[in-house]
């Protein structure tokens, strides 16, 4: 069989190598992928199976799906997917995996899904909608708690800032409805009650009939630095939120009692308004970003419809059901007849940013601000044996070979049978790795966060 995968980043990265390890798989495409994926290390068995493809333009790769005889493809990531991808390549009559472009407004518009939640009477934060900054300001000015300020569409993680008072809510406003930080995605903003306590991440595959909860979570690390870590927050500006920093399975608070109970208030609600109100034949994942606070109350802060990065880079070496398997249920209705399998690790993400480095003017600041390009990736050949590198930001050079290219630059996976054990491999092996910053004395410009799975 022969499986495409649609993307480029570390999520990609990570299903073309986990459908690469499928009993049924003999080929995978990543398209368009990165040149990381090529790179083999003691970490990674030799991935002869995948082969880079490098199509970027919809036709083009729904022509090369059906001149290969592609037999799945699996979109990976937001874009593509709210830009209709899924509906080209059914209606070239190839089978895939991931919601249509309508559906997929579960998580481009974030008002119309915080409706829908509040409708069915799953518990999310109070919240309002504003498309005038003014009404917006005014609001935060007038109620009495923290707020959450989230640009209503994509905004590649980036979009909800966290504000402690009402100044930095009106700067938040600003930054997205006046100065177009996130571009249209900031024309509505979404103004949320902060809650406090323990985020966590809940998967359920869809097949337009039936729900395939994933009876595993994860917890990832959205802030760019520790709380700690004060002089690098000062510096930067403030601690912003990222597209994630870091993951870690199973969750601390990981028991049948807690995904039972996620189940029956938000997963089953939700599921049977998108099938049986809304009339979607729903064919992907759902993602549910979720917090319990102190007094054991959920909440949900946000629906996706896809994987989440780096949740799935964690949930993917802790899976031992064949994703394949998976797959072709999503497309073929079967899911019910999928059995759910985890091994009995801990995995413990850690993902490796550029950092501070010297512009041809000043300075960058590093992710999730203004990063240098083109630094040099050193020390991969280091990495221990069975610790997964999953490849994002990274670009080839003729002279440098692998260097960065985005803030994210690559996810560095450890697993153990103890969380203690995964957090140890993971910090050991990461700081071996450097990106050499050649605008300043060849110093390290790589920056990662100290504290998952703390």
């Amino acid at each position: 069989m022969k499986v495409l995968v649609y993307g480029s980043g570390g999520r990609d990265h990570c299903l073309a190598d986990k459908y690469g390890d499928s009993q049924h798989v003999d080929k995978v495409f990543f398209c368009p992928g990165n040149p990381g994926v090529l790179y083999t290390s003691k970490g990674h068995s030799e991935r002869k199976l995948i082969e880079l493809v490098n199509l970027r333009e919809f036709e083009k790769v729904a022509d090369f799906c059906i001149e290969q005889g592609v037999d799945l493809v699996d979109v990976g990531s937001e874009n593509p997917l709210g830009e209709g991808l899924i509906d080209l390549l059914n209606s070239r009559g190839i089978q895939t995996v991931g919601p249509k472009q309508e559906y997929a407004s579960l998580e481009s518009d974030r008002a119309f899904t915080d409706d829908l939640l509040k409708r069915i009477g799953v518990p999310k934060p109070e919240y309002r909608v504003f498309d005038d900054p003014e009404k917006a300001k005014a609001y935060v000015r007038n109620i009495g708690y923290q707020v959450v300020v989230k640009a209503n569409g994509l905004a590649a993680g980036k979009g909800a800032i966290v504000c402690d008072e009402v100044p930095d809510a009106i700067e938040a406003i600003d930054m997205i409805m006046v100065e177009k930080s996130f571009g249209d995605s900031g024309n509505k903003v979404v103004i949320e009650e902060r809650k406090y306590g323990t985020e966590l991440s809940f998967f359920v595959y869809l097949d337009g009939k039936h729900a395939l909860p994933l009876r595993m979570f994860a917890q990832d690390y959205k802030p760019a630095f520790d709380t700690e870590d004060t002089e690098s927050i000062e510096k930067f500006g403030g601690n912003l939120n990222t597209g994630g920093t870091g993951c870690y399975c199973p969750h601390k608070l990981v028991s049948p009692w807690l995904v039972n109970r996620i189940i029956k208030e938000i997963v089953n609600p939700t599921v049977n308004e998108i099938y049986n109100h809304l009339g979607w034949q729903y064919k992907g994942v759902l993602y549910f970003g979720l917090n319990l606070d102190p007094y054991e109350n959920l909440d949900v802060f946000e629906i996706n419809v896809r994987h989440g990065d780096p949740e799935w880079e964690v949930l993917a070496r802790k899976l031992s059901t064949d994703l394949f398997e998976i797959g072709m249920g999503v497309w073929e209705g079967k899911l019910d007849q999928v059995k759910q399998v985890w091994n009995n690790q801990c995995y413990v993400d850690v993902i490796a940013m550029e950092g501070r480095s010297k512009a041809s003017k000043g300075w960058n600041k590093g992710y999730p601000g203004r990063y240098g390009k083109g630094h040099k990736i050193l020390g991969l050949d280091e990495i221990e044996r069975g610790i997964a590198v999953y490849f994002a930001g990274v670009d080839e050079n003729q002279e440098k070979g692998l260097v960065t290219f985005g803030g994210r630059v690559l996810h560095l996976v450890a697993g153990d049978k103890t969380l203690e054990g995964a957090r140890k491999k993971a910090y050991r092996n990461i700081k071996r790795l450097s990106f050499v910053d050649h605008n300043n004395n060849d110093a390290n410009c790589l920056r990662f966060r100290h504290t998952i799975g703390a």
